[in-house]
C-alpha cells in the first residue's frame, strides 16, 4: 500500500500539477512585486513554507525520475544532464 502511494505521489501527473502550482506561485509573486515591492512578494511567496515545500517535493521528484528512467545510463546522457541542472539550479 505505501508503495502504492508513493508510486502515485512522484507519478508524472503530479509532477505536472506541482508545475502548474509553481508556475501560479512565481507569477503570483511577480504581481506582488511589481505592485507592492520586492520584499511583498519574499515575504508572501518565496519565503513562505508552502512554496519551499513545492520545491522540495519537485526536488524529490526530479530524482525519482532519474532513478525510474535509469538516465544515468550512457544513452540518456543529454536527459539526465537536463534534469540534473534544474537539480542544481533548484539548490
Amino acid at each position: 500500500m505505501l508503495d502504492k502511494l508513493l508510486t502515485s505521489l512522484f507519478s508524472m501527473r503530479w509532477m505536472t500539477v506541482g508545475l502548474i502550482l509553481f508556475l501560479v506561485g512565481i507569477g503570483a509573486a511577480t504581481f506582488i512585486e511589481s505592485i507592492y515591492g520586492i520584499q511583498s512578494a519574499k515575504i508572501l511567496i518565496y519565503n513562505a513554507t508552502w512554496f519551499e515545500i513545492l520545491l522540495v517535493y519537485l526536488s524529490l521528484n526530479l530524482l525519482s525520475n532519474i532513478f525510474k528512467h535509469k538516465m544515468f545510463q550512457r544513452e540518456k546522457i543529454a536527459m539526465f544532464s537536463f534534469h540534473l541542472s534544474f537539480l542544481i539550479i533548484l539548490y
